[in-house]
């Protein structure tokens, strides 16, 4: 009498039947897997039973049927993720157990639908799937960051809270304080893991007392006409990635064109990928005759002369690819970044929502920059102590946390083209947890890291960036990604000038999940980041170069390219290892500090318009006078 393992059984039978070419059978499991869902409100039955009806009905060319099975596949999902509250699950609902494939397949049937229709309505619609198939949680999360949860709750759960978050701090004090047994060991774990799940339930139960959290209204995916109307000029595309198991596309959306191309499938992909990025993070091997190959795969057939600027929106292990890397030509090396100012999103969608959200953040900073850099790490310094105490701790092993020779310098550097009253620089043991947290961060342009950073790909929210690690126990000296969701920014860049702070959670369909999207939910615009262990001298000379080039009035993407251009220009830093591992992503384009000409430009034509405006009224005025008289 179990109605849903009912289910699941039929479903499963009808897979069977499926995959021995018996569709036609294989729809009537299926079906009566579906009105017994029906009878029960079975959703998580539902959703599979019509995705794999339809993949039954496409392989009978029933595709008016397949269509119909499909969009009821993914309400069914929709319907289900909407009653999920936490966005890191809604995140992992999405991508795990098949649930994004139904949008691939779907995806798919739609460009390959045979019909009397015009073929652009389902490239369309296609689109719109496509940004429902991308970093939805993500997207929720940013017009989450809008709303104070806060307000109006019960001062009880406030303090819950601060207690458990202290908790978690005492914990990694503990950790790093003294030699620990493996009892005391197996504790601290065991109690680490019951505070952070305590901190999920507080968070849930937060929401569900929040009036605000109640009336909130997510947004909705963008739809190709604002994204060419709102988001593009005439020289720049994004192009779009939805990577599947058979069937992969790219789509490339410019001002005035729309157009898809196929991909190879996944493990093709994969497998490309995979062996190019051992040879860009590797100094050592300099062949890349697989770049020109991903080249022509992934980005040429969508290039046209008009794109200057291309922003990649990635799908699948295309998120730890910089292709900037790529080669143009067979014959020659030349990357992608000479010809193209390049930037990423992880979705369209998300995108705008960063831009109309930065426009609604009220007056700009005052300060330019604040710098946190070349923190004390204490007994840590010299050598790898921290690697036996943390590695049972985190998925990463990344525990060395040696002093960073050449940061020191990037700071001194990058504050050197600042005046004095417009930066704050926090250096050694002032480069502190405390000292970050106790600022008004909200009155920066930019907020810049150089340190290390710890990255778990298996509990993001235990991802840190190290701050000083002195002999005060109570700072732990680990901004960890829950408390980087409590900062307060609106900054238009932040900078983690550390390794890997670009990778965390891979998630299908979401992407990344890591402490750079927790920036942006903190309110930046923009977040420069690396996708891998990054060299310190090479980082601190590419930084120096960079943001000499955002001082002079570049964008954030112009500033970034030309930087990387001139280590590709000299003698020992030109391979990708040490310039490719930083990308920029969010709103690129942005010119932090433009010219003051410009400005007085600007005024000086608006006088002169206003002038002309005044003076033709006055020279109408006057001839009707004369003909008057």
């Amino acid at each position: 009498k179990d109605v849903e393992a009912m289910g699941m059984i039929l479903t499963n039978m009808g897979i069977v039947y499926y995959n021995q070419g018996n569709y036609e059978e294989s729809t009537e499991y299926y079906q009566e897997a579906i009105d017994l869902a029906n009878r029960i409100e079975g959703d998580q039955i539902r959703w599979e039973a019509y995705m794999e009806s339809a993949r039954a009905y496409e392989k009978q060319n029933k595709f008016k049927k397949a269509k119909e099975n499909y969009e009821m596949s993914i309400k069914t999902i929709e319907t289900i993720r909407t009653g999920i509250e936490l966005e890191e699950n809604k995140a992992s609902f999405l991508g795990t157990d098949k649930r994004i494939d139904a949008y691939h397949y779907f995806i798919n049937l739609l460009l390959t639908f045979p019909s009397p229709h015009p073929e652009e309505e389902y490239k369309i619609e296609a689109f719109n799937y496509l940004e429902k198939a991308k970093a939805r949680a993500f997207l929720d999360s940013l017009e989450l960051s809008k709303i104070d949860l806060s307000q109006d709750v019960d001062p009880e759960l406030l303090n819950r809270k601060k207690e458990i978050e202290k908790n978690i701090s005492n914990i990694y004090t503990k950790i790093r304080a003294a030699e620990l047994s493996p009892e005391d060991n197996k504790r601290l774990q065991e109690e680490l893991e019951r505070c952070e799940n305590d901190f999920g339930a507080l968070k849930r139960k937060m929401r569900t007392k929040s009036p605000e959290y109640a009336n909130l209204i997510y947004p909705e995916n963008i739809t190709l006409d604002e994204t060419q109307r709102e988001l593009l000029d005439s020289k720049t595309a994004f192009f779009a990635y939805c990577i599947g198991k058979e069937h992969s596309y790219a789509f490339v959306i410019t001002k005035k064109d729309f157009r898809i191309f196929p991909l190879p499938p996944r493990e093709n992909i994969q497998r490309q990928v995979s062996g190019y990025l051992k040879v860009i993070s590797d100094k050592e091997n300099k062949n890349f005759k697989l770049g020109y190959e991903l080249f022509r795969t992934l980005v040429l057939p969508g290039l046209d002369k008009n794109i200057k600027n291309i922003i990649f929106v990635s799908d699948d292990i295309l998120h730890f690819l910089p292709f900037e890397t790529l080669i143009t030509h067979k014959e020659k090396r030349d990357w992608l970044i000479k010809d193209y100012k390049i930037a990423y999103a992880p979705s369209i969608s998300s995108l705008r929502e960063i831009i109309q959200r930065k426009k609604s953040n009220g007056p700009k900073p005052r300060m330019d920059i604040l710098a946190f850099g070349d923190p004390f790490f204490g007994p840590w310094e010299a050598g790898d102590n921290g690697k036996d105490i943390f590695q049972d701790y985190y998925t990463s092993n990344a525990f060395n946390f040696f002093r960073l020779k050449y940061s020191g310098f990037e700071i001194d550097k990058i504050s050197s083209l600042f005046k004095k009253r417009k930066i704050k620089i926090f250096r050694r043991e002032e480069a502190s947890k405390e000292q970050l947290i106790n600022h008004s961060l909200d009155d920066y342009k930019i907020i810049h890291f150089a340190t290390h950073s710890i990255i778990d790909e298996q509990i993001p929210a235990r991802s840190s960036i190290v701050l000083s690690l002195d002999e005060d126990l109570t700072q732990d000296g680990f901004l960890q990604m829950r408390e980087i969701y409590n900062l307060k920014l609106n900054s238009d860049l932040v900078t983690l000038s550390s390794c890997q702070t670009g990778l965390g959670e891979f998630i299908k369909g979401e992407g990344i999940e890591g402490i750079n999207r927790a920036f942006f939910y903190a309110g930046t615009s923009s977040v420069l980041m690396s996708l891998w262990a990054v060299n310190d001298q090479a980082s601190y000379q590419l930084m120096e170069r960079f943001y000499f080039h955002l001082r002079s009035s570049e964008s954030i993407m112009s500033a970034l390219r030309k930087a990387k251009l001139e280590l590709i220009d000299s003698n020992t830093l030109s391979h990708p290892y040490y310039w490719a591992g930083f990308i920029v992503s969010g709103k690129a384009d942005e010119i932090i500090f433009p010219h003051s000409i410009n400005k007085w430009l600007f005024f000086g034509i608006s006088f002169l318009f206003v002038a002309g405006i005044i003076s033709a009224a006055m020279k109408n005025r006057r001839k009707k006078l004369k003909i008057s008289f």
